[in-house]
């Protein structure tokens, strides 16, 4: 799966799901760290990027930010070991090839 990596994603997340084979670009390499939400969004839509984040903003919270049209959105629980998010990944791909317009928590019940 290809997936973009918002800022506040740990390291060492973004390693288990590389290991795993995902496609990961990362805020701060891919995109300019600390880039405007809006810009994090222009990024994933335009390379067709689910977001791995733990910013509530891409869940709505921020009524600035257009969050109707994206390639998805996977709110992340930082505090879930790398293990965990990457096998609960791992499960949304086996069941799903569109993230589009979605919003779904790992590990949630995923895992």
């Amino acid at each position: 799966m290809r997936l973009l990596a918002d800022e506040h994603i740990p390291p060492a997340i973004v390693s288990a799901l590389q290991g795993e084979g995902h496609d990961v670009a990362v805020v701060g390499d891919d995109v300019d760290l600390g880039a405007e939400d809006a810009v994090v969004l222009d990024y994933a839509r335009g390379t067709d990027r689910p977001i791995l984040t733990e910013d509530t903003d891409f869940r709505g919270a921020d009524p600035e930010l257009d969050v109707v049209h994206h390639p998805g959105i996977l709110a992340c629980d930082t505090s879930a070991s790398p293990g965990e998010i990457a096998a609960a990944i791992r499960r949304i791909e086996r069941y799903t090839d569109c993230l589009t317009g979605t919003v779904l928590y790992v590990p949630g019940e995923w895992t």
